[in-house]
């Protein structure tokens, strides 16, 4: 169910990223950046307020109502392509994919931007040195742009974790561990 969710969400985000390419011109990005600053600002605000959540998630309000409510609340404040999306989303009755969507919407935006996205995960902080470091070593080793998110988990005992996309590189002392772990027990 929820990769049927995350195709139908991709569609929708290929379409709306498509039409902000068009619209940007001279500006490479500007209207892009737009949409999917309007889309994370729509998810927070609905994270933020559990009774709006649940009266857009309502299957007894009708979607003409709920995109009316949508657009009220961000008047003056969303995209023309926003609005636009806003309003195929509820009238297809899909109000449900905006998280969704803004994930997808953000993930082909990077793509476009030949931007990768990854998550470091170390033991203790890094110093903002080690962080460039790493960074530099990623952004040369992979030919493109990198945004590293850098997490601390102090259940890793020492090392660290890399996520680029669906590789995870393990180099952390519970990662060695547990590899030295199998393979005494597979003896």
């Amino acid at each position: 169910m929820k990769g049927e969710l995350e195709a139908v969400a991709a569609q929708y985000a290929e379409a709306a990223l498509e039409l902000a390419q068009q619209a940007d011109g001279a500006e490479k990005f500007a209207t892009s950046e737009r949409v999917l600053a309007d889309l994370i600002g729509i998810n927070e605000v609905i994270a933020a307020n559990p009774d709006f959540a649940t009266v857009l998630s309502h299957p007894a309000v009708e979607a003409p109502k709920k995109l009316d409510l949508l657009l009220k609340t961000f008047e003056g404040k969303l995209s023309d392509i926003t609005q636009r999306l806003l309003r195929l989303v509820a009238e297809r009755g899909r109000l449900d994919l905006l998280k969704s969507l803004e994930e997808k919407f953000a993930e082909l935006l990077r793509a476009k931007k030949n931007i990768v996205s990854a998550k470091l995960t170390s033991s203790k902080e890094l110093t903002t040195s080690e962080i460039a470091d790493i960074k530099a070593r990623l952004t040369e080793h992979l030919g493109k742009k990198l945004e590293l998110e850098v997490i601390i988990d102090k259940s890793l005992l020492g090392g660290v974790i890399l996520r680029l996309g669906d590789q995870v590189i393990d180099g952390s002392l519970k990662g060695k561990l547990a590899v030295v772990e199998k393979e005494l027990l597979a003896v």
